[in-house]
């Protein structure tokens, strides 16, 4: 699903850019800035599944951005995902389990941080690095609590998260 989801992703971007290099008209921009993955228990108990005794609930996760040496909580009221992610259940991905897609802090192209406040006692480290250029700006690398989850240049499954 997330080989699917990259592909289809790269497929718009390709198409979206002009060859013709004296277009200035040319007001596309790709920008891929998510990465998914799963929530498990140690025993392999899916965190992100409501159903679930002890399950991370979306309503009580927060996304906050370091921007400037500043950590700035993350909030548009105006999105379709308001705190930048999102929870997909399995009947909208057909995938086994639960995920998340978390829209991370692209404000630098290097060791850009994201942090993810489950709940009020448990926080995560999420630190990316971007490819961009004229009309792009695209995820290549994706380190959890520094554990590289995603690499563009390696073919992989859903990175699954286990939370003690």
């Amino acid at each position: 699903m997330k080989n699917l989801i990259f592909l289809l992703l790269i497929s718009i971007l390709i198409l979206s850019c002009s060859s013709d290099e004296d277009n200035n008209n040319n007001s596309a921009y790709a920008l891929v800035t998510g990465v998914d993955f799963g929530v498990s228990s140690p025993t392999g108990i899916d965190l992100l599944n409501p159903a679930n005794a002890n399950a991370y609930l979306e309503e009580s996760i927060k996304i906050y951005y370091l921007q400037n040496g500043e950590v700035k909580e993350v909030y548009n009221s105006n999105a379709d995902n308001p705190r930048n992610f999102r929870i997909v259940s399995p009947e909208n991905s057909g995938d086994e389990k639960y995920f998340m897609l978390l829209f991370l802090n692209n404000l630098e192209s290097e060791n850009a941080i994201t942090y993810i406040e489950w709940n009020e006692t448990d926080t995560d480290t999420l630190r990316a690095n971007f490819r961009t250029g004229k009309g792009y700006t695209i995820l290549s690398k994706t380190w959890y609590n520094d554990v590289l989850i995603f690499d563009e240049n390696t073919t992989q499954v859903l990175p699954e998260i286990i939370k003690n």
